[in-house]
């Protein structure tokens, strides 16, 4: 009921009211004032002031423009910001809900990563200490043996053997699967963004690298203010001042 009390006007009333006599007397009188524009070449005083006479007119007509639509804008205006709020009306609890599984979907994924991570860890100390024991139990056997026939290499490869074995990577161990279900339709991936923290270190950091002069951008804004207040007396190294002329034309 909201949308059909902020909309009046049909598609059809819509399109009549474009097709309206006065809307094509309107867009015929438009279309000529470019043509006329051209043909008034400002070369003299008189020249100067036909022209702003053109100026007024187009202003005229402007304004004319403006009373015959705007009501009808306004009306299409207000029927699509009511059919835009009454569309969020109806999402916004389903974004909720989403939101809410979604937190619960991830926080089941990080507890099953991090079961993972702690039996992965489990696996790998259970196969580093068995092939540990059983290299050392090699290299004391070796030791044992290399003594008691006075081979003094077969001692030293024994003690290099100790040596290689404490100081060699983990054995490899097959990865231990995670445990999350996988559902059609939905799947847990990992997006990562970047956040400045510090401004200065970051322009420091790009005068160092101008490879990198993209990761800086040029505030317009504050630019704009403070060429307005400043003028011809702005004087900030990159930045330059630029003055538009503009003529402005009113009743």
């Amino acid at each position: 009921m909201a949308l059909r009390a902020a909309t009046t006007a049909s598609p059809r009333q819509m399109a009549d009211l474009l097709d309206a006599p006065e809307t094509e007397a309107l867009t015929h009188e438009a279309m000529s004032w470019p043509d006329r524009a051209r043909a008034l070449a400002v070369q003299d005083a008189d020249s100067y002031v036909a022209a702003g006479a053109l100026l007024l007119g187009i202003k005229t007509l402007s304004q004319k423009a403006d009373a015959t639509f705007d009501p009808n804008i306004k009306l299409w205006n207000d029927g699509h910001k009511a059919a835009i709020a009454m569309k969020a009306e109806i999402k916004a609890p389903l974004l909720d809900a989403e939101r809410i599984i979604k937190a619960g979907l991830v926080s089941y994924d990080q507890e099953q990563q991090r079961i993972q991570r702690a039996e992965q860890a489990r696996q790998d100390e259970i196969a580093r200490q068995e092939r540990e024991a059983a290299a050392l139990a090699h290299a004391a056997a070796l030791e044992t043996e290399g003594t008691l026939y006075g081979d003094t290499a077969m001692v030293a490869d024994a003690h290099a053997l100790i040596d290689e074995t404490l100081n060699a990577p983990p054995p490899p161990v097959a990865l231990v699967p995670k445990a999350t279900p996988k559902v059609a339709g939905v799947s847990m991936r990992t997006d990562w963004s970047a956040t400045c923290t510090d401004l200065l270190a970051l322009v420091r950091y790009v005068a160092q690298h101008p490879e990198h002069v993209n990761l800086i951008q040029f505030n317009q804004t504050a630019g704009t203010q403070m060429a307005r207040a400043q003028r011809e007396r702005m004087h900030v190294p990159g930045v330059r001042a630029v003055p538009t002329q503009r003529v402005a034309a009113g009743r």
